[in-house]
């Protein structure tokens, strides 16, 4: 099901961007934003008769319905297969009311997740790019990260810890945790043992740096699909495909030009895949959960 969730994500965060670019007369020579753009307008075009609203309620509206749909599809269709919500690799939460209302809930948090974290990945490249990238994949990049995409530097930053910080706190309201421990696979109920305000502040804070964190494997996730994607084009000599996999690659390596390449191979994406996974696991992750357990 997770697969599903992230795929409808992607075709959600369509619409999600028309929220915040519906300018009058729109014209994009980018190929990459010219096709979504045209089918996003299409059916908010299509629905402009039975809904005369603007175009930002429009494309409201129908995210929320499409949402709502996805909730109660999935619901009757894997009713016994409980959402959830992964934060800090091993942290699941799922819906504290079963059926339909848990499940609206969740659609809508696993959406504004998914968000935050591509997010959090926009500001990677961000940092990871000294020098502004012109090319049609940043651009494509840039577009889906609006509003974020919009914003400084510093207030991009605030803002991403500000919405994690904000789904965090939702997600406790609403959510039971369970911990996944490696490698027994022994699965326990957490619920935190915070006695006082000072404790439960620092409780969501390190919950907030875990999902923040979670922008790397979310990364990681992301290069391994381009290169995916690049190989599969290779096989089929789709070359549209091909040009959309390798500008998106060196636009994630953030316009590095010093790649180790071996032959005809570029290691380059192997090792940013790499480092990710290292930084997340070995650094990142025991570093948080010491502190959690230092406070249970």
């Amino acid at each position: 099901m997770e697969t599903f969730l992230v795929i409808t994500n992607f075709l959600l965060l369509l619409f999600w961007v028309r929220l915040w670019s519906l300018p009058d007369k729109e014209l994009y020579f980018n190929p990459f934003l010219s096709a979504p753009t045209r089918l996003t307008d299409r059916v908010l075009d299509f629905l402009r008769p039975v809904l005369p609203l603007p175009g930002r309620l429009t494309a409201l509206l129908l995210l929320g319905f499409l949402l709502a749909f996805r909730a109660v599809a999935v619901n009757h269709v894997r009713a016994e297969e409980p959402w959830g919500i992964t934060i800090g690799a091993i942290r699941s939460f799922s819906p504290r009311e079963p059926g339909v209302h848990g499940a609206l809930t969740f659609s809508a948090l696993h959406f504004l997740f998914f968000i935050a974290r591509y997010w959090g990945v926009y500001v990677l490249i961000q940092i990871l790019t000294p020098v502004l990238r012109r090319d049609r994949a940043s651009e494509a990049f840039h577009f889906a990260a609006l509003p974020l995409a919009a914003l400084q530097r510093w207030a991009q930053i605030l803002l991403l810890l500000a919405v994690h910080g904000v789904l965090v706190y939702e997600l406790n309201l609403v959510g039971a945790i369970t911990i996944h421990a490696p490698p027994s696979g022994e699965v326990h109920t957490f619920a935190p043992p915070v006695a006082d305000a000072s404790g439960q502040l620092l409780y969501l804070g390190c919950l907030t740096l875990l999902s923040v964190a979670d922008l790397l494997m979310m990364a990681w996730q992301l290069m391994f699909a381009l290169l995916v994607g690049s190989f599969a084009a290779a096989m089929m000599q789709n070359a549209a495909l091909n040009a959309i996999c390798n500008e998106g690659v060196a636009t994630m390596l953030g316009g590095t030009r010093k790649r180790l390449i071996v032959g005809f191979l570029d290691l380059t994406p192997l090792l940013y895949m790499g480092g990710v996974y290292i930084l997340y696991y070995i650094v990142v992750l025991p570093l948080l959960f010491s502190v959690l357990d230092k406070i249970r």
